[in-house]
């Protein structure tokens, strides 16, 4: 017989393989640049499964509840993830080496959605509507560029999407050094204008408007010359709006 003060030994199980995606969260399903893996949520795991090996999958851990929103970079070289809860941490993952390369931690309540600029050189966070806060992060450093308030005056309006647009563009049309974005959710479209030197807004969250088109917007992209913004609605329907008029 064993020594009866020995302590307990616990028990333990770790994830050996992940097999379908609920589907039930929106932007946790992502297509790597790579051609070959998908990057999915898993509850509180980034899941890298290799399209043409089902059994060859990488999980990331480290988080602490479940994740509620993933980016791919555009080359493919980082992932960020979200998640719910009162820490409501983003992490950004190192995609060749497959490690945590920073852990930001300024949002409460959870994130709502997390995108990168077209370079790769900013990380949009946009907390849940109770915290109500927007983030944006330098990814060389991983330190905070800039913040505001997600949405102005008090509205109780859940944003549910972002999406880069390159650089805002002057009244001749000529790209400037400021980086444009946009968020939509319940009944909004607001467009966004960051100077990433000094941290600044020359357009904060100015409400794009459809003339009494009224839409909860769940997902949106710039088109290809940054002139249009195409944003998708829980209706089935599709809005778009010239940035040059708006």
């Amino acid at each position: 017989m064993g020594d009866l003060n020995e302590p307990p030994v616990e028990a333990s199980m770790e994830l050996e393989h992940a097999i379908g995606f609920a589907g039930s969260l929106r932007d946790c399903l992502q297509f790597h640049p790579n051609g070959r893996d998908v990057v999915y949520a898993a509850g509180g795991c980034v899941v890298v499964a290799d399209l043409s090996d089902p059994h060859n999958q990488v999980f990331l851990r480290g988080h602490d509840d479940f994740i509620t929103s993933i980016a791919v970079s555009p080359s493919g070289r980082y992932i960020a993830s979200g998640q719910r809860g009162d820490n409501a941490d983003i992490i950004v993952w190192d995609f060749e080496e497959k490690r945590l390369l920073y852990r930001m931690q300024s949002h409460d309540h959870g994130i709502a959605c997390v995108s990168f600029s077209h370079d790769e050189k900013l990380l949009l966070s946009v907390g849940v509507v109770a915290d109500n806060r927007l983030f944006v992060w330098d990814m060389a450093t991983g330190l905070l560029n800039a913040q505001a308030t997600a949405v102005q005056n008090g509205a109780q309006q859940d944003t549910n999407c972002a999406a880069w647009g390159g650089f805002f563009k002057d009244i001749k049309r000529r790209d400037t050094n400021n980086y444009m974005f946009a968020t939509g959710g319940a009944n909004m479209l607001r467009l966004w204008a960051l100077d990433p030197v000094t941290g600044t807004w020359p357009v904060m969250g100015e409400p794009l408007t459809a003339h009494g088109h009224i839409r909860n917007y769940t997902c949106i992209q710039f088109s290809q010359d940054k002139n249009w913004l195409y944003a998708g609605s829980s209706s089935g329907d599709m809005t778009s709006f010239q940035i040059k008029s708006r």
